[in-house]
This record gives C-alpha cells, structure tokens and sequence, in this order.
C-alpha cells in the first residue's frame, strides 16, 4: 500500500484524477504547518506547503504557526491556531443549516454552494522565527494606523518598516500579518520588492494561486483582483523594498479606496513618500535581545548567572536581531557555554560575525548583510564614505550636528598676552575636506541622505531643532573594517581631533560651557579607547596629545568623581614627557580641586606648593615673567590654595595669599587676570561671610555682582551661581530672606527650563533657597526642595566631598524644620541622618557633631528616653565647649537642652563649601511653637 502512494505512482495519480472532479461540489480547507521542527540536532519543515494542500479549485489555504507536532495539537480553547480552525467548522455549521433550509424550500444545494466559494490566502514564503521577541510599539502603531476609527476606511493605507539589514523589518511585518490574518478574508500576499524580476515572478505565483488564468501582464490581473469588490479586506507586503528609484514598487499598487499595504525598506524616505506612515526599527531592548539569545542558544532554563552572562553578550551585539539570532545559533551548534563566547567574541568579533548556520532561518550574516550597502556608498558618494569612516570612530548613540559644526568652526582660546584668539580647525589638525563638507550644507545633506537610504544611521531632531545622528555599533565595527588598517588610524585621528577642537574649552569664553560639555562627553570617552589603539601602534602625533591632554582638563570638571580621577590621571599620564608650563599649571589646578573635592586638603597642598611661591619654575622659559596667561593660571593657583586654608579655619593667612597675587599690570589687567581678580574678589568677601562679618561681606559681593554684570567675560553661568549662593546665605544669615528668594528664584528658574539644575552649582542654589525658605518660616517650601535634593544625592555614584556636605545640610534643614514643630521621631530620625553623614565626611568630632548630638538629645528627652538624651548631652558639651568655633553657642549644663519647645534652639548651617559651620542658637517666638506658617499643627 505505501508503495502504491509513492510520489508520481500510477495509483496516486489514478485515485488523484477521480477525486478532483467531486470538490467543485466541496469545500475544503487545507491546513499547513509553517514553522520548522527541530529534529534532534536540526530543524526542518517535515511537510512543505506544497504538499499538504491539494491545489484545488475552492480549496481554503491556512498556514497555521506550528511545527509538525504542533499543528493539531492546542493548549486551550484561546489558542491561536485554534481559531482558524473553530472559525471554519462555524461556517460548516451555518453552511449545513442553510443546505438544510434550501431543501426544505426545493433550492439546489449544489447551486448554493458554487456561490460560496471562500478565500483566505495567507500567501508567505515562510512563518515568523519562533524567536519573535518584541516590537509591541512597532506593531500597536501599525495596528492603530490600521484599524482605528480615526482612521479612514474609505482610503487605502499604506505603512513602511524602515530600518538597518537584520533589524528584523521582514518578520516584524510577518508577525503582523500573522497576528492580524483574520481580518484579511480576501488574503494576504508576500512580494519580495528587491527587485522588478524578483516581483514578476512573486506576482506568477500569485497569479497561480488566484487561478486567474495563463495571462500575460500578471501585475494588470493582480490589481484588477484587489480592486474587485467583493475583495476589500486584503493585506499586501512588499519586502525588501530597498532601491525605491529602481523599483517603483508604487506601480504595483492597485487604484482601490480600500486595502492594507505594509513595506519593508532600509531607506528611511519611504516614510511620507511610498507609505503614508511609518516606523524606523531600533534595536532591541536588552531584555527582549537576551530572550532570543537564551532560546536561540538552547538555554531553555537559564540561571541568574546565565541570563546576565547573556545580557552582557547582547549588549556587545547592539542588541541587533540578526547577530543575536545568530549569536545563539553559534553557542548551540557549536556546544559553547555563554562565557566562552563572550570570551571568544572579543577576540575573534571579525570571525563570529561572518559566522553562518548551516541550517539556519537567514542567508546572510552580519557582514554580507551590509556589505552591498557598504560597496553602493562608496561607488555612488564619496563624501558619505567619508562620514560613516568619521562616524566609525566617535561614540555611537549621538553625534550631534552642533559638534560637528564646532570642530568645522574656528574656536576660542586664550594667547600669551591672556586675551581671547581663534584656533582654525585645519590648524588643529582636521582634514580639509571634511571641514569642507561638513560646512557645505548641501553636499553635507546629500551625504546624510545616501546613509539613511540604506539605513546606516538613524536621525533624530533634539528639542532645539538640531539634528543628531546615531549609528549601529556593528556597522561601526563592519564599515570600518571594510578599509586597511593605514586607513582606519587616519580616521581614527580625525575622529580625535574632532571631538578635541568642538569640545568647549574655555569656560569663561563659552555661554553654553556646561551644556556643551555634558553633551560630548560620551565622545571624550570614546576617543580615548580611539586613542589607546593609536598609541598601540606608535601612531598618535605629539600635538595630538596637546590637544587630548588640554580637553581632558576642562572635560574633568563633569560627571562623576571617578570619571575626573581617570581624566586627571590620563592627563599626567599624556603631560609626563612635556614641558609646557601652561598645561602644567592648569593640571596642578585641577588636581588640587579634586583633592580637595575629595576631602585630601592635605593632598591638594602638596599638589599647589611648588607652584604657589614661584613665579618662574626651575626648567621653563623665563620669558614666562611677563606671560599674562600664566600669570592668570597661577592665580588661579592661588585662589585653590586660599580655598584649602579656609576650610582650615586659616582666614587671616588665606587672606594674605589672595592679596599678594597682582596683574602683571594691575592698571591694565589682561582678559584672563581681570577674571582671576574676580575670582578673588569672590573669595575675599566668603572670609568675611566665615568670620562673621556678613554686612560688609554682602556690601563686597553685591558689588562684585554689579560689576561683573557688564563684564565680558563669563565662565558660562557657574561663577555667578557661586556669586548668588553667598549673597544668599548672607541674606538669611542678616534675617532677609525675601530678599534671598528673590535674587535665586529667577536663576534657578533658568536652570529647571534648561533641565540643567541638578548640577553641582544647581544644588548649592537649592540649599540656599531652602534656608531662605526656613528662615521666612516657609516650612513646606523648603521640605518639598529639601526632599528633592535628599533624592537627587541618593542617586550620586561614588559622592566626593562636596556631595557629602549637601547631604549633611539636607538632612540637618529636614531635621530643623521637624524640631520646631515638634515632631519628634521626625526630628530624631533625620539628626540621626545627618550624624551619618558627618560620619561620611570623617567631621564626627566636631562643632557640627556636637550640635547635632546638642538637638539629639533634646529630641529624645522629649520622646522621655532620659538616659539616651543624657548620654548625648555629655558629647555634646565636651564637643562645643572644646571647639573655639563654636564661641556663638555656649552650653553649660544639661538642663540648657530641656528648654520648653517654643524656645528649643534652631541650629543655621550655612557654608556648604567647607566643615565649618556659622551656627547661632535662636530662641523661637511662642507663636512659632503653637503653629506653623503652611498650617501644620505641631505636637504637644
């Protein structure tokens, strides 16, 4: 018998031949598999498409999303597979009622059924991957372009999926056409679009399926199909519609008001061109990336160690479709545990992603993928391979137009007579011709254009308008390796150089200095692995150090704490070897403000003393004397040095310092020694502010203030911020803080719209505006700031010093406020907080330890814990008492701590630059005791 059923027999072909003449007067639904069944160490489709359907007149088609042993198989009743199936015996049922009723009334059966004739063609060369994972977005848009109300249902809707080769274009459209097949009764049809052959024959096979006939125009008999009326409710899906001027994949559209239309293209200007709407494909999330590497891998049960392996693996991928889908094709066929590919991906990235499955879903590998786009650039424009060689190099995620167009741009620094000259970019090393392209805007726009029709790079608009350009870090990797290696260290230099000339050197000279700042940092850090590969080779010329070490100087004034250590240490790291008196002083400087950020005063010190009281160092030029640019740098010295001796307490010999630094001419100071002398002048008026002398040091600083407002030269917005903070402590401490509110409500306004107002200097502001909000007896003002700030340095990775004191201050303020409420477990709980974060900063056996042991204990005598209150009363004493900065608070015995509430001391930290303290022990009005300003009862 089963010979007998042997392909070609005379018997099949016998039983073949009866049967087809008896379905004209059936219908039959024929069921396919579509996914393929893994065979041990294999997959394969068991039974093709072609073989399990009858290619018969009236015969309904559904592939269904199953392998061999899925297809009749079902988990419950909401299987998807099921519905196609529950869908077809309900229109068995009615179609057997309605035969029922005909007879009855004498109507021909057979006649019934010839006018029943149903399709659903669900016409795809192959099922999604079973390692789908994602593009909710993608597909809730679609669905929503789609399908509803908004839109209109008497037009034909067309949606491009745009994105980079192996983005996962095509089976994001399969899976929508999967998932939405039932509202396609007419069909849906696959075209691969890459080209006019490759779509006459898509179009011969539908035409076959469609049975319209041996015609000789098939795309003619396909339109007029679509455009019947009977046939609405059908989805076309052109795929790989790459060349659009090539293909006019447009002409294949039929003329109907109804009908969906989906295409797959790298070139992202079928977006509002071809297709009405669209989308273009990122990467994917890491946690949908590390789904498919696990599953495609093999790693069914995967531990908390396997699945951060993996995430750490698709990270190095991009979290691109294609090589995570072949990534784990490579762990599984080739038996490799997820360490040993990571391990092996770094050695042998070039390899692996050449790698190809034997078996596998995709022709192409990550090269081949992108190697004709690659090949199409550099044939039909030369000065979009230049680009994407630039792009290469830089880092990945934003490579803002603004940059671009400042390392193309003269810019600003200071000369030796310290005043203000532009250094040309090709003076700084840029090639010529990319200078000239990036500042001809149209030959700029072409180049820009060539990549986004392949999808090479992703564009975006920032809020202001401006473009910023992103770029896969494969085809970083893939493009550049398209070029020998002389070739890529040229570009790699240039990508340097760039980032080196944009980056905002000049802190005084640059308005937008910090916001520009921030924005490059991700290149800086790139372009030093750039650099390391250059160094590798012997390969980076000594100006280019120049200029790396000079950026990484005002570079380090950003981020974290660790990222300035390793700026700094990569800049004497750089320096060791030069013997330039201006770089040098400027990283004696810088160091000594980290050190001292850090809390190493000591350290600092030692980093200014041999520059401190020198004029002319052993070993450099003397003409250095009348140097007006190193004059000004070492007074930059001198005010770092003052800044060490007066969180010392050393007022008087801090004072001396700042004064025995002059101008090489003080009738006519320079640009650069006028803003030192600012710098100084600020200086001066916070020892009058520590010393206690707050009328005259707000006298000195508002003066100062005046004066340099028609100034022209600013250090972006970050020393006038310095400037306002004091001014505003002054105020509070001298009881006006209406006046405090006013001066920085409008600067920290400028700050919150720039989204700027978490930085170093934002925060200083926010502590000053929250003391002036507890001095005015604003108490809920200052504990929805105070709180936001409480956050915000929670979030700080590896906090220096200064961060620390504004912790301290945060919980101190939230403690005070608490306090005179009478709040007592609020209050204990946050001097407690404030006592760790003494800890913190190594200051617990200090005046501000023995005051907030001082307020400690009176908390907990109120809460009736005598024992515990007394025991901090006795630290407290022996720490103010033993402390000759805390002459202001004198505490003689115990019962000075038990005073009623309406006269409990209130404790006024003022300076968050330093551990000191101006402290003053306030008696509270009665009236402040029973009730608060914001309404808030407090306790008895």
């Amino acid at each position: 018998m089963i010979g007998a059923l042997q392909k070609d027999s005379k018997v099949l072909l016998e039983i073949t031949e009866d049967f087809v003449p008896k379905t004209s007067n059936l219908q039959l639904v024929s069921f396919f598999e579509m996914k393929m069944t893994n065979l041990g160490f294999f997959k394969t489709m068991v039974v093709e498409q072609g073989s399990a359907i009858l290619n018969v007149p009236n015969e309904v088609v559904i592939g269904q999303n199953a392998d061999h042993r899925e297809i009749a198989r079902f988990v419950s009743l909401d299987d998807r597979n099921l519905r196609p199936i529950l869908s077809r015996l309900n229109i068995f049922r009615q179609d057997i009622s309605n035969q029922l009723q005909s007879m009855a009334s004498g109507q021909s059966t057979i006649e019934r059924l010839d006018t029943k004739a149903t399709y659903a063609i669900f016409e795809t060369p192959f099922p999604p991957c079973d390692t789908f994972q994602g593009r909710e977005t993608l597909l809730g848009k679609m669905e929503a372009f789609f399908y509803t109300s908004s839109t209109p249902k008497s037009s034909q809707l067309t949606f491009a999926i745009c994105g980079l080769g192996g983005s996962g274009k095509t089976q994001a459209a399969l899976k929508f056409a999967t998932r939405n097949r039932e509202k396609y009764q007419s069909g849906v049809f696959f075209l691969t679009a890459s080209s006019e052959p490759s779509l006459i024959a898509n179009l011969s096979r539908i035409c076959e399926s469609l049975q319209l006939g041996n015609v000789s125009n098939k795309a003619s008999a396909f339109k007029q199909w679509l455009s019947r009326v009977e046939n609405t409710d059908w989805l076309l899906i052109f795929d790989n519609a790459d060349d659009l001027e090539s293909v006019r994949i447009s002409n294949y559209f039929p003329e109907t008001s109804w009908g969906h239309i989906v295409l797959t293209s790298r070139d992202q200007g079928a977006i509002g061109t071809v297709a009405k709407d669209g989308i273009v494909l990122g990467r994917l999330e890491v946690g949908e990336a590390t789904a498919v590497l696990l599953q495609k891998a093999g790693c069914l049960c995967p531990s908390a160690e396997d699945y951060e392996e993996a995430k750490v693996i698709v990270e190095l991928l991009g979290c691109l479709p294609l090589a995570v889908d072949q990534g784990g094709a490579y762990i599984r066929s080739r038996r490799r545990t997820l360490t040993s590919y990571r391990r092996l991906y770094k050695d042998r990235q070039n390899d692996l992603l050449r790698f190809k499955p034997r078996l596998g879903e995709y022709n192409n590998t990550v090269f081949t993928t992108w190697d004709i786009n690659f090949e199409q650039v550099e044939r039909d424009s030369k000065e979009a391979s230049i680009l994407l060689l630039l792009f290469c190099f830089l880092d990945a995620s934003n490579i803002s137009e603004t940059m671009l167009d400042r390392a193309c741009s003269p810019q600003k620094r200071w000369n030796r007579i310290g005043e203000m000259s532009e250094l040309a970019p090709i003076d700084a090393g840029l090639n010529s011709g990319l200078v000239a392209l990036i500042k001809d805007e149209v030959a700029f726009d072409d180049a820009i254009e060539k990549l986004l029709s392949f999808s090479l790079i992703h564009l975006d608009n920032d809020v202001n308008g401006s473009r910023n350009f992103s770029v896969h870090p494969l085809v970083q990797y893939c493009a550049s390796q398209r070029v020998p290696s002389r070739l890529q260290d040229e570009w790699r230099l240039q990508a340097i150089l760039v980032v080196c000339h944009a980056f905002p050197r000049n802190k005084y000279l640059e308005p937008l200095y910090g916001h520009l700042g921030r924005l490059q940092l991700p290149h800086v850090i790139r372009i030093l692995k750039e650099y390391d590969q250059l160094s590798e080779a012997d390969a980076c010329p000594a100006p280019a150090k120049y200029e790396i070490s000079s950026m990484l100087l005002a570079a380090s004034r950003f981020s974290s704490t660790s990222w300035k250590r390793e700026a700094i240490d990569r800049v004497k790291q750089l320096s060791q070897d030069e013997n330039d008196a201006s770089l040098n002083v400027c990283l004696a400087q810088r160091e000594s403000s980290l050190l001292r950020m850090l809390g190493g005063r000591a350290s600092s010190n030692k980093t200014l003393e041999e520059f401190i009281h020198s004029i002319i160092l052993p070993g450099y030029d003397q003409s250095l004397e009348g140097d007006a640019r190193w004059n000004a740098q070492r007074g930059e010295l001198v005010l770092s040095f003052a800044e060490n001796l007066i969180q010392s307490g050393a007022f008087t010999a801090a004072r001396h310092e700042l004064l025995q630094w002059k101008p090489i001419n003080p009738g006519s100071p320079s640009s650069m020694e006028r803003i030192v002398l600012r710098g100084r002048n600020i200086t001066l008026g916070k020892i009058l502010k520590f010393q206690g002398q707050f009328q005259e040091a707000l006298d000195f600083l508002n003066t100062v203030l005046q004066e340099s407002e028609i100034d022209s030269f600013y250090e972006g917005t970050g020393w006038r911020r310095v400037l306002l903070s004091n001014i505003g402590d002054l105020y509070c401490e001298l009881r006006r803080p209406a006046d405090a509110q006013f001066l920085l409500e409008p600067e920290l306004k400028q700050m919150i719209d720039s989204g700027s107002q978490n930085i170093s200097s934002g925060r200083r502001l926010q502590l000053t505006l929250a003391e002036s909000f507890i001095r005015g007896g604003m108490y809920e003002k200052a504990e929805e700031v105070l709180s936001n700030l409480g956050k915000l340095y929670g979030t700080i990775p590896d906090p220096d010093a200064l961060a620390k004191r504004g912790m301290f201050r945060v919980w101190a303020s939230l403690a005070r406020i608490a306090h005179v409420g009478c709040y007592w477990d609020e209050a204990l709980l946050n001097w407690n907080k404030a006592s760790s974060a003494l800890q913190s900063l190594g200051k617990q056996d200090n005046s501000h330890s023995g005051l907030v042991l001082y307020a400690t204990a009176h908390a907990l005598s109120k809460l009736g814990k005598k024992r515990e209150s007394s025991d901090n009363f006795g630290k407290a004493k022996d720490l103010l008492n033993s402390d000759e900065h805390t002459s202001t608070v004198s505490v003689k015995d115990e019962d000075d701590c038990f005073l009623p509430s309406r006269k409990i001391a209130s404790f006024v930290f003022i300076n968050a630059r330093n551990t000191r303290i101006s402290a003053q022990k306030l008696i509270l009005h009665s009236a402040l005791a029973k009730t608060r300003q914001d309404g808030r009862k407090p306790k008895e």
